[in-house]
């Protein structure tokens, strides 16, 4: 009798663990934050919101335009710093401190990275037509959450640089808490860095986002953001990504 209750206890949990599927954990999660073919809606985002440091909150804008369009403007202590910038060709930043007000082209290395971060509808969406393999690999507790274990494995079937991050859903309310990704170029290239989300919102458009994100980097905080406001389809002309012409 033992054996009997101990092996269906053992086919129940692998029942179990096979009860949910990629797509699943996908379809909940639009189901949740919006619905797809909202986010599928979306053309332009515009967030506004601080970035805490010792020094103080830094105000800062970030804005995204499809399909791969993308710009982040901080204001430090009245300069406008912009450490990315994407018109869908070029990738270029502007560092008031470091060279004055001349804006620099990035390297096809950064180039190449920024180009993919810049693609505006979220990955999950047609991830199969997209060349991506996305993987259940299990659960994990990540601060005190159930998560399902998510390997996302970009551009694997198609002619693009490939790379694997990892993606944690929240079991019951299927988003993402955290991601894991390695960064590629820099002095930090190789390190695994951790983004957790949390502080999920409806913005005015319907769609559901996190407004509170912190990064971290071998287990310390390299930076934290706080979103204030989102407009979603507002008014973007593309000669706001442009790379300012230099004397």
């Amino acid at each position: 009798m033992k054996k009997i209750v101990l092996l269906l206890t053992l086919s129940f949990s692998v029942l179990s663990i096979k009860a949910i599927t990629v797509d699943e954990i996908l379809k909940n999660y639009f189901e949740n934050t919006g619905g797809v073919a909202l986010w599928q809606k979306m053309q332009t985002v515009k967030m506004e919101g601080n970035v805490p440091s010792p020094q103080g909150d830094f105000p800062f804008i970030f804005y995204q335009k499809t399909p791969n369009k993308l710009k982040v403007e901080v204001d430090i202590q009245g300069k406008k710093m912009i450490p990315q910038c994407y018109d869908g060709k070029i990738g270029w930043t502007l560092n008031p401190f470091a060279g004055g007000s001349t804006a620099s082209k990035m390297t096809e290395e950064e180039i190449k990275e920024l180009e993919e971060e810049a693609v505006f509808e979220p990955e999950y969406i047609n991830y199969k037509e997209k060349g991506h393999e996305i993987t259940l690999e299990g659960e994990e507790v990540i601060d005190g959450v159930n998560c399902y274990k998510l390997k996302v494995h970009k551009n694997k079937n198609n002619d693009k640089d490939d790379s694997v991050e990892y993606h944690y859903f929240d079991t019951e309310n299927f988003v993402p808490i955290m991601t894991s990704t390695t960064v590629k170029t820099g002095p930090s290239k190789g390190t695994v860095t951790e983004t957790y989300y949390s502080d999920y919102q409806e913005t005015e458009f319907g769609v559901i986002m996190p407004y509170y994100m912190e990064t971290k980097m071998s287990g310390q905080t390299v930076s934290t953001i706080v979103i204030e406001n989102v407009i979603v389809n507002g008014e973007m002309e593309d000669s706001l990504f442009e790379m300012p012409a230099t004397e």
